[in-house]
């Protein structure tokens, strides 16, 4: 954990870089298409465990993929497997 993250002796979360909206029509650039969207989780984050019940609960298992990346983060982030998928 960096300094950042730790305030008053709790962990402060970073805030949510994507908060862009997917849009069956694709009005927001981002249209909802199968096989378009990945969601990338690390068993190690104690919230992706929320990002892939959400998924199941909405019946995305087809609809959106799931990469997993290693259990190590450092200062740019979680790292991602070899080869990246």
């Amino acid at each position: 954990m960096t300094a950042q993250e730790i305030e008053s002796g709790r962990f402060v979360r970073q805030a949510n870089r994507f908060t862009d909206t997917i849009t069956a029509d694709g009005s927001s650039g981002h249209p909802a298409e199968a096989g378009r969207y990945r969601l990338f989780v690390s068993y190690a984050c104690p919230w992706a465990h929320r990002s892939l019940i959400v998924r199941r609960l909405l019946g995305l298992e087809d609809a959106i993929g799931v990469g997993v990346v290693d259990p190590i983060r450092d200062e740019r982030g979680w790292r991602f497997p070899s080869p990246t998928p």
